[in-house]
Formats: C-alpha cells, sequence, structure tokens
C-alpha cells in the first residue's frame, strides 16, 4: 500500500464523499431485487444498473474532493499525474468490492433463488465490469476532463444512457443481455469474462485519456 493510496483513501474517506452513491445502490437493491423470486442471474441484471450508476457517480465525487490546488500539490509532490489518476482508480475500485459483495449477497438474501458457486462468479464478473464502466464515464466526467458541474452531470448521465442503450457502444448492454438470458451459469461465465476484461481495457484507456486531457487543461 503506497503513501499516495493510503493519503487519499484516508482523505475520501474523511471527505464522507461516497455516502451519497453508496446509499444510492443500497435502495437500489432494496427496491429492485427484495421478494424476488425469478432467476438469480436476472436479478444481477439490476444490481449490474445500479453499480454502473453507483460506481459513475462515486468516481466523480472521488476524482473531485480535491481542489485544483491541493490537486497540484499532490501531483507535484508524486511526480506523475498518470500515478494519481491511477491511484484513485485504484481507491474507487477498493470502495467497489464491498458493493460488489453486497449487491451478491442481498438478492438471496432477501428473495428465493437457487443459489451456485457459478451464479456467484457470474454475477461478480458481471458486477465487477459494471464498474469498471462506470469509473471509465466518472474519469472522464470529473472536473479533471469538464470543469462545470452542471454540464458533468448532463454528460454523465447522457453517458450511462448510451451505454445502457447502445449495444457496441460498451460492455454494459452485453452483459445486461446475458444475464437475461435463459442459459445456466456455467455457459454464461465465458462471456462475462470477456466483457469484464473489455471493462479493464476501456477503464485503462479512460485514465491515460483524462490524464492527457488534464495535463493539457493544467
Amino acid at each position: 500500500m503506497t503513501a499516495l493510496y493510503r493519503y487519499l483513501l484516508t482523505s475520501v474517506l474523511l471527505s464522507q464523499r461516497y455516502l451519497p452513491p453508496t446509499l444510492i445502490f443500497l435502495a437500489a437493491l432494496a427496491v429492485g431485487t427484495t421478494s424476488d423470486n425469478g432467476p438469480l442471474q436476472s436479478s444481477y441484471a439490476f444490481c449490474v444498473l445500479a453499480m454502473l450508476v453507483c460506481t459513475t457517480w462515486l468516481t466523480v465525487s472521488i476524482v473531485n474532493h480535491e481542489d485544483p490546488t491541493q490537486r497540484q500539490i499532490t501531483v507535484v509532490t508524486v511526480g506523475s499525474s498518470l500515478r494519481v489518476v491511477a491511484t484513485t482508480v485504484a481507491v474507487v475500485v477498493t470502495w467497489c468490492v464491498p458493493l460488489l459483495i453486497i449487491g451478491l449477497v442481498y438478492p438471496i438474501v432477501t428473495g428465493k433463488h437457487v443459489v451456485t458457486a457459478g451464479d456467484l462468479a457470474v454475477g461478480a464478473a458481471a458486477q465487477l465490469g459494471a464498474a469498471l464502466v462506470g469509473a471509465a464515464i466518472g474519469l472522464l466526467c470529473s472536473r479533471l476532463v469538464i470543469r462545470r458541474i452542471g454540464i458533468a452531470m448532463l454528460t454523465a448521465a447522457a453517458a450511462i444512457l448510451v451505454v445502457l442503450l447502445l449495444r457496441w457502444v460498451s460492455p454494459i448492454r452485453p452483459i445486461m443481455t446475458v444475464l437475461s438470458n435463459d442459459r445456466t451459469a456455467g455457459a454464461n461465465a465465458v462471456p462475462l469474462t470477456l466483457l469484464a476484461a473489455l471493462s479493464v481495457v476501456l477503464l485503462v484507456a479512460a485514465v491515460y485519456l483524462t490524464k492527457a486531457l488534464a495535463d493539457r487543461k493544467e
């Protein structure tokens, strides 16, 4: 655990900016999956949607929690803006881990489902993919790229709609389609793993693009 990671994680925890998106995620699960008696993978499809929205909001909040002056001090101290952006993403992913666990367990506890290890693995891969895509959208809608918060919020909302509606833009629509089919978890494991891997690629691309745009603005 690096000093930069510890600093950013502690700063985020003290700022409590993680609370609103986290509460929204929990509320969405309560509304969308409580007392669900259908296939468990279908419940996880709703969790994917909640994770996408939550992680986008969470990423914007975490990236923006430092004011521009403080961020410049952090970048100068570390000596690399890319490292700062990448470590910020690591903090976001860290916070997504307990959310992912809740997203896996809550539908099981509150509904009536046949549960297998394959279902849990498929749900984890799907929600991880959603978290990574949400982080990518959040980076590109943060203050580092879009200065005005109103425009950033509208852009983030539009981006979420686009990735939900258009199959070829991101892995989100294919992930939800796979979870909603009637195949077994074993049959869905390979495509969901590949889609999650594609989400990693998109997030890495977003990190480098955000770094490049932020350097030009600063």
